[in-house]
């Protein structure tokens, strides 16, 4: 279990696959991630044995469970790049404008914390689309710095959305804890 102030980090198990597809399919969900496609229990499972078999693992994934031990959401780092030392850094929560929580600043902080302390990552990066303002504010928030932007990636709700790239460097942490 890896502890934050406000949640907690848990493998994540076969069981919990059913819901993770279910929420991976939400539209507000679906709208700020990369994926298309509606996902069925077939690709969860390959998803799920990829992510457990890789070795050395490129993505290392977790539930977010809350103070009631329930499962909230799913966080991680993926394409882990262990020579260059960095990794994308992914979350999602159930909770309505989970942006704004306070689970979700401490998802992000404790996730930071793990790759750079107990990892020994040197970067961290994330990929905001531009048709969701409300990750953009949380990344900013948690003082990921902008890098640039991608015009035109994304293709939703009938047009085209720009990526913006944001990094937080371990130097650039360590000033803050």
């Amino acid at each position: 279990m890896i502890d934050g102030k406000y949640v907690k980090f848990r493998s994540l198990e076969i069981d919990d696959l059913p819901k993770l597809r279910d929420w991976r399919n939400l539209k507000t969900v679906r709208k700020a991630t990369r994926e298309y496609r509606l996902l069925n229990m077939i690709s969860q499972k390959k998803w799920f044995e990829k992510i457990y078999n890789e070795n050395p693992p490129t993505s290392l994934m977790f539930g977010i469970i809350n103070n009631k031990r329930k499962l909230m959401g799913v966080c991680g780092l993926t394409y882990i790049d262990w020579k260059n030392k960095h990794a994308e850094v992914s979350c999602y929560l159930t909770l309505s404008n989970w942006q704004k929580t306070k689970e979700a600043k401490d998802t992000i902080q404790t996730l930071t914390k793990y790759a750079f302390e107990e990892l020994n990552l040197h970067r961290l990066w994330v990929e905001v689309f531009t048709i969701s303002k409300e990750n953009i504010t949380l990344i900013k928030k948690l003082n990921f710095v902008k890098e640039g932007e991608l015009r035109e990636k994304l293709w939703r709700e009938g047009k085209w959305w720009n990526s913006e790239i944001y990094s937080l460097l371990l130097s650039d942490y360590k000033k803050k804890n």
